[in-house]
């Protein structure tokens, strides 16, 4: 799936075994990342992706992620992405997915993770959703 060219982003890549984390932009709010490959906690040798990517002030900003291109999510995946969530909101940051693959998709609405996470279709609509509290 193609990047669009709405602005431009920096991109810098951070591969953990299976899994790729990618800043397209962290020059303010929202941050965007994009997660591809497989995402599973067992093939993260850093402490927190997330962090690593983007800095420790991470948590206290709004973070958009792109998991269109997410080949596998596991227990141990989904575990990183609630623990993600929670350190977000207990950080004043906020955290919406969007472009769900649909390995992804499938994982969260079997867990019920819908309610869970803030979901959008796309880039636009997650940075939409920043601005209200709908999910």
């Amino acid at each position: 799936m193609a990047t669009q060219a709405l602005a431009p982003r920096e991109s810098q890549a951070l591969r953990i075994r299976g899994m790729k984390v990618t800043v397209q932009s962290q020059n303010g709010d929202p941050v965007l990342l994009r997660v591809e490959g497989r995402v599973s906690q067992r093939d993260v040798e850093v402490d927190d992706p997330f962090v690593d990517s983007v800095g420790e002030n991470v948590y206290s900003r709004q973070v958009v992620v792109d998991l269109s291109e997410v080949a596998s999510l596991d227990s141990s995946g989904v575990n990183w992405l609630l623990v993600s969530q929670k350190r977000m909101h207990e950080h004043g940051g906020k955290l919406v997915l969007h472009s769900l693959s649909p390995i992804a998709n499938n994982v969260l609405k079997v867990l019920n993770l819908h309610a869970v996470f803030q979901i959008a279709d796309s880039e636009a609509a997650a940075i939409r959703k920043l601005g209200g509290n709908d999910r």
